[in-house]
């Protein structure tokens, strides 16, 4: 069998929590470990029961949501946070993102996609759809990324390898991925391909 994602819940609206527990109560995988109402109750429970993942709301009251994320990630930085907020604008997923979280859904996504969500977070792995990304990658000037970044982004439009980009830029395979991983960051996308798509689109890259 395998072992469950421990996940605690920190959620204002009754209702939503309930919600979320039906969904989440359904898989074997999974065990709601803890929940609560209020933003600085938040880093205390993940101190106590170290989640795997921790279900956030923005908007709660008391500490915010964003920094209530900003603390777990300084101090137990192996707890994934996915945000799950009724709020889509792209300054709010970039703030929570910045501030630690790995996944941002709303509270209109599916059952199956919050599982998704969970278990990529479980992983370790970023989750943002595609159409919250896109609102990103408006707000995000070429600026932001370096000349490395840039030339490592070409090279991904183009299909390459992280290894046949280190040894077309002379760079370690591993400093490749690194690079990767950043400029996944600052377009607030969840893999390569929506990296691509998405500089193509805003003009951050061009495909010969």
């Amino acid at each position: 069998m395998s072992v469950q994602t421990r996940i605690l819940i920190v959620e204002d609206q009754y209702f939503f929590r309930l919600a979320l527990r039906t969904t989440i109560e359904a898989r074997p995988d999974m065990q709601i470990v803890g929940e609560t109402d209020k933003g600085d109750e938040a880093l205390a429970l993940c101190r106590q029961l170290l989640p795997d993942v921790v279900i956030m709301d923005l908007r709660l009251p008391g500490l915010s949501g964003f920094e209530a994320i900003d603390l777990i990630h300084r101090e137990l930085p192996g707890i994934g946070v996915l945000v799950l907020s009724n709020y889509e604008g792209s300054e709010d997923v970039h703030r929570a993102l910045a501030s630690g979280a790995l996944a941002y859904l709303t509270k209109d996504a599916g059952a199956d996609e919050l599982v998704k969500a969970l278990l990529s977070v479980r992983a370790g792995h970023r989750y943002v759809p595609a159409s919250i990304g896109a609102l990103l990658a408006a707000r995000v000037p070429s600026s932001a990324l370096t000349d490395r970044e840039v030339d490592v982004l070409r090279l991904l439009a183009k299909g390459r390898s992280n290894r046949e980009i280190g040894e077309k830029l002379g760079i370690a395979e591993n400093t490749v991925r690194i690079h990767v991983s950043r400029i996944l960051d600052k377009l607030g996308v969840a893999d390569r391909t929506q990296a691509v798509l998405l500089a193509i689109q805003n003009g951050l890259v061009h495909v010969d």
